[in-house]
């Protein structure tokens, strides 16, 4: 542990700096120093724990992915065991939703993420830090928002319990709404954290002046909004509501000199119908809000309702019978033809896992891998996809099939977790399949823990003969280094920008830059998703060499797979 100082006026504010990579360490303490900071720097989880307990200070910047603790952890027990925690700013190269949502759970006041973008990072620090300041001198702040001036998340629970016991009482309901602003995040990036910040108080502006003086109205977070209306006497009159709101927030505001389209979804749930606590309430209405940013539709509202609670059973339902799915023989692998743009030939194929459900049918693979891989199934059904893709493999290639490849997904999760070396060797052994026949398709999240280790594994698999391929190549978050330090073979373009390829001038620029690499870095080049003659004549013209899609088929059981092979062949 090191404290540094800069002897200006901000050198009163001290920050913490917890990463294990020291350039980023050295950097962060670089760019906080020329702005004035004290800076203590920590390489780990523990000893950011350990420098949280012993100094007061301003800010705890923390890096998610670390040894010995993580960040999330250390973040967690921050807020767990001090009285008084700092705020935390989370840095991370993990973008997606979950990452982000784990952060805030355990107390996180804001992430950046990797690679930096420093005009954000010290507009970010300084405005947490001032916030820090403001709340040590002004104890109101510790019950209003600073920005909106509204109350915040601990005002609203504590008069959202008030008004239960009123509800209770006088035998009348109670209406909790969530809103949230869609797209805030890309404002925020794109225009800056100055624009986003006229943006909530602009919100925080047009709700006040829709609702009544007896309505609570909070800034419970980031970009999300919660309102407390008491006295509900029709389940009408709360629709209406939402709707007007819904209405009133659709609206285009100028900031930075442009016109920017805004809209809100919102979440709603009810005392007594959905919940008779504080907790109970504030879990279903972001149950509720969930569910209508994942459905579109005509409304921009959802109420929590039964049907969300018979949803987290399906989900249950699911997890149990996938544990028995393999045995039962309810998985099946379907193939998709990988075609060589060149000739026409269907010289591969992809594997792709089906389950077949007893009682729900055809289960879709976005539906239950995504449990598969939280509950650490990935594993086993992973294994099973890749012993019988390669099985199907071996017979199509006996019966004189002219294929010379074969993709197969492996998941972040069993590529951390299962010795591929060791099964592909089984594999290989037992079936004298050729390894450069075998390709193993992973995404960029499978590369973005513990780098050493996924060279080493990598490398293993590829000094076999195996090939690799980072799929959907374009929407992960990793740095573009790895394509140089890690041994590559195949990028596919995920499907999104094969969608926009005919009309969309930044797909084609994006599809453009990869090509360019791909070429510059010998590498083969996939797109993914092609389904007319228009998108196949445009990626032809673009120069990539090899495509899959609906254009030639949809994936397909084994014996269907052979009728459409020798369909589409030349």
């Amino acid at each position: 542990m090191t404290i540094s100082t800069n002897d200006t006026a901000n050198s009163t504010s001290r920050i913490l700096i917890a990463d294990d990579d020291p350039s980023i360490l050295l950097l962060l303490k670089h760019i906080l120093l020329a702005e004035g900071y004290s800076v203590i720097e920590a390489k780990n989880g523990v000893e950011a724990i350990e420098m949280c307990s012993q100094h007061a200070l301003d800010l705890a910047i923390i890096d998610i992915v670390m040894p010995v603790m993580d960040g999330i952890e250390a973040c967690r027990t921050i807020n767990e065991q001090m009285t008084d925690p700092p705020p935390v700013l989370m840095i991370t190269a993990l973008d997606d939703d979950a990452s982000v949502e784990n952060a805030f759970d355990v107390g996180a006041t804001d992430y950046v993420t990797k690679p930096i973008n420093w005009s954000v990072f010290k507009n970010r620090v300084k405005r947490i830090v001032g916030a820090e300041h403001s709340k040590k001198t002004v104890r109101k702040l510790e019950y209003h928002d600073h920005l909106t001036g509204l109350p915040n998340r601990v005002l609203l629970l504590d008069r959202l319990e008030s008004a239960i016991y009123r509800a209770r009482r006088n035998d009348t309901h109670v209406a909790l709404f969530v809103i949230d602003i869609d797209n805030f995040k890309l404002i925020n990036e794109t225009l800056g954290h100055d624009q986003g910040d006229m943006l909530l108080k602009s919100v925080a502006e047009r709700l006040q002046q829709h609702i009544r003086d007896t309505d609570t109205l909070s800034r419970t977070s980031g970009d999300e909004f919660g309102l407390i209306i008491e006295n509900v006497s029709r389940l009408e009159d709360i629709a209406h509501l939402a709707e007007s709101l819904t209405t009133l927030l659709e609206h285009n505001i100028v900031l930075a000199e442009q016109s920017v389209y805004i809209k809100a979804k919102i979440g709603i749930t009810l005392y007594p119908q959905d919940g008779e606590d504080v907790g109970t309430l504030m879990k279903n209405a972001d149950i509720a809000l969930h569910k209508s940013k994942k459905e579109s539709g005509q409304t921009s509202y959802k109420f929590f309702s039964p049907e969300l609670s018979n949803k987290a059973f399906r989900r249950l339902n699911i997890e149990n019978s996938l544990r028995g799915a393999i045995e039962n023989n309810q998985l099946v692998v379907f193939y998709q033809p990988k075609i060589n743009l060149s000739t026409g030939h269907p010289q591969g194929m992809e594997a792709l896992v089906r389950w077949n459900h007893p009682e729900h049918g055809l289960i879709p693979p976005d539906e239950f891998i995504p449990i598969a891989e939280e509950t650490g199934l990935i594993v086993p059904l992973g294994e099973w996809v890749i012993k019988t893709a390669c099985k199907q493999f071996c017979q199509w290639r006996s019966e004189q099939l002219d294929i010379s490849n074969i993709s197969i997904n492996v998941s972040a999760r069993q590529f951390k977790e299962q010795d591929l070396v060791s099964l592909f060797e089984h594999i290989f052994s037992e079936l004298k399949i050729d390894p450069t026949f075998i390709e193993l398709e992973l995404t960029e999240s499978a590369l973005l823990h513990n780098e050493d280790k996924v060279a080493s594994k990598l490398n293993r698999l590829h000094d076999m003969g195996i090939k690799i391929s980072i799929d959907d190549f374009g929407t992960g978050y990793a740095s573009l280094a790895y394509l140089k330090r890690l041994p590559i073979d195949i990028l596919k373009i995920d499907r999104s920008f094969t969608d926009g390829i005919l009309h969309d001038s930044d797909d084609i620029a994006i599809v453009n830059a990869i090509t360019g690499l791909a070429n510059a870095l010998s590498l083969e080049l996939v797109a993914e998703g092609i389904e007319t003659a228009d998108q196949l004549e445009k990626i032809i013209k673009l120069g990539i060499t090899h495509g899959q899609g609906f254009y030639w088929g949809a994936p397909c059981n084994p014996d269907d797979y052979r009728v459409l092979f020798d369909r589409i062949k030349p």
